[in-house]
């Protein structure tokens, strides 16, 4: 009987199937009651089938329970099937102690060419079928460290065999005691030394080979990994450095190709990051920019609205919406379609951003399909509080509502982008790069921020580095409260448009006696003083010559500069 016959009968009678352990197997014994696994299978060198049972049971009673003779144990035909070789690997330390062996078996017990087994010696002289406690080392470790410190090449191989084979040569070769596990100390053993990593042509040998590369680059000396010409891939067994040589190719060969073999590289993975050269991309159908309101917003178009609170920056915000979601007009602007809008609120009450869209949508061009063009977000919809946009998760939230728009308007960013500090450009950062993916989504945005108390855009200037426009909405210095919404629109800054369509104009909201909403739009509404002020200042005049051209005071004159600089008359 073969051990193959015999776990196939082990298993018939208990019903329980043996497991690999080490060169053998374990089961649980069938010649007393057991539950945990005590019965050691393993075939001798000559065949016989050797049991051991650590709970104390003989072996006439182990077979007897199977129904078996001890005869049975015998190979019934050892003349046919040839003692099987056992080739003893030692694995020493750095002193030359031994610390455990792997050993080969040619025919194997199973059927196959070849098979190993592990073992260590304890200090009693018992031999221990495993490795359990032992400390794992390199394949001939004496030899590589007298290797490195001489700053000879050391030979990384797959198998004892073939680094016996190089050494017989004369070269210092190694091998790890398994084919594709590596551990930490293994590359600690190595530090310092001129690897040359020879792999087998198979499956498993190309994981090994990537598996060293890993390990190594970087960590030793020198590394090359050497492809011996003539070898063919096979997926398993395939041909290693032994068969190269057995085929006629020598030693000179080998040290030849090795010195030809430039240190390893790791290949740099395929960049996701597409570049094209000048004549490819002049020849690019690109899809035409179109204006989602003109001039100022484009799509793919970034802006912002700032003011102070309260000047009418919603106002400005739900026109805008308005005038894209219909195709429409608002101010001096027009939509020459229309188009889907996404509008994010931060603060307002539901009711209030209710009552003003209820009168926005009063007007007879603003239809069914207007409607269902503008989308809203507000708090007072929501079971929790607004998501910070600051923040990936935030953003996140919103992504399935942006899809299908084009156009969103942010109102405010400082009620939606909650979280870093304000005037700190890192803290804006990751919003900036949420934008431009939009954009190269084809997607817009219009920001709504508030003023400082210095009359500029609050917090860093970051925000203002993408834009294509800015526009500031600020009340006229004739301006009082009880005329609500009425303010002057500055572009600070403009892209791709200037002129007439760039200049400043005021607005006013006004009420008629039916309650509907409309919009004075009418130009800025500029002092004498100040025109003369700003034609004095780009001819170069200081400031002194100016008062006394003007007669005004150094403060009135300072003054009548601001206010110039804010229409833009002056720089």
């Amino acid at each position: 009987m073969d051990t193959r016959s015999f776990l196939e009968n082990l298993q018939s009678k208990t019903g329980r199937t043996a497991q690999k352990s080490g060169a053998g197997y374990s089961a649980c014994c069938p010649a007393h009651d057991d539950q945990n696994p005590s019965l050691s299978i393993r075939e001798g060198c000559d065949g016989k089938i050797l049991l051991h049972c650590f709970a104390g049971c003989p072996v006439d009673s182990i077979c007897a329970s199977l129904g078996l003779e001890i005869s049975d144990l015998f190979e019934s035909d050892l003349t046919a099937k040839p003692a099987p070789v056992h080739t003893v690997y030692s694995y020493k330390d750095e002193h030359g102690r031994e610390l455990y062996r792997n050993v080969r078996v040619e025919p194997a017990a199973n059927g196959k060419n070849k098979n190993f087994y592990s073992e260590q010696v304890d200090e009693n002289g018992r031999v221990i079928s495993n490795l359990h406690g032992c400390r794992r080392v390199l394949y001939r470790l004496p030899e590589i460290i007298k290797g490195i410190s001489e700053g000879t090449q050391i030979f990384l191989v797959e198998g004892e065999k073939d680094a016996d084979k190089l050494a017989a040569y004369g070269l210092i070769a190694t091998t790890s005691p398994e084919s594709i596990k590596w551990i930490e100390e293994f590359t600690g053993m190595l530090a310092g030394a001129d690897v040359v990593i020879l792999y087998d042509m198979d499956e498993t040998g190309i994981k090994r080979k990537n598996l060293l590369c890993e390990n190594l680059h970087n960590k030793v000396k020198r590394l090359r990994v050497v492809d011996l010409p003539g070898l063919e891939y096979q997926d398993s067994h395939g041909p290693d450095v032994s068969d190269w040589l057995a085929m006629g190719h020598t030693m000179t060969e080998l040290l030849e190709i090795v010195s030809k073999t430039s240190d390893y590289s790791p290949a740099r993975k395929k960049s996701t990051i597409k570049a094209v050269n000048l004549g490819e991309f002049l020849v690019m159908q690109l899809p035409e920019r179109e204006m989602l309101l003109s001039p100022f917003l484009p799509s793919q178009g970034l802006a912002m609205i700032y003011a102070k609170r309260g000047v009418g920056k919603t106002h400005a915000a739900l026109g805008i919406a308005g005038a894209v979601a219909r195709g429409g007009k608002f101010w001096k602007w027009e939509a020459p379609k229309p188009r889907k809008v996404l509008f994010i609120d931060g603060e307002m009450p539901g009711i209030a951003i209710q009552e003003r869209l209820r009168r926005i949508a009063a007007t007879d061009d603003f239809d069914a399909l207007a409607k269902g063009n503008l989308r809203l977000i507000t708090p007072d919809l929501q079971d929790r509080p607004m998501p910070d946009l600051s923040l990936k998760s935030g953003r996140d939230a919103i992504e399935e509502f942006i899809v299908d728009c084009d156009l969103i308007i942010i109102d405010n960013i400082s009620s939606l982008f909650r979280s870093g500090v304000e005037n700190d450009a890192d803290s804006w950062q990751p919003a900036q790069d949420w934008a431009l993916d939009l954009r190269r989504r084809g997607k817009s945005i219009l920001f709504i921020h508030h003023a400082g108390k210095g009359g500029q855009q609050r917090g860093t200037s970051k925000k203002e580095d993408i834009l294509d426009a800015v526009l500031c909405l600020k009340h006229p210095p004739n301006y009082r409260p009880d005329q609500g919404a009425r303010f002057e629109v500055i572009f600070e800054k403009t892209r791709n448009f200037a002129g007439d369509a760039a200049m400043p104009f005021q607005v006013e909201l006004c009420e008629s006696d039916d309650g509907l909403l409309s919009w004075k739009v009418e130009k800025a509404d500029i002092d004498p003083e100040v025109l003369a002020v700003a034609e004095f200042t780009k001819k170069g005049h200081t400031i002194k010559e100016i008062m006394e051209k003007t007669g005004l005071t150094k403060a009135k004159v300072e003054g009548r500069q601001k206010r110039a600089r804010d229409l833009e008359l002056i720089d």
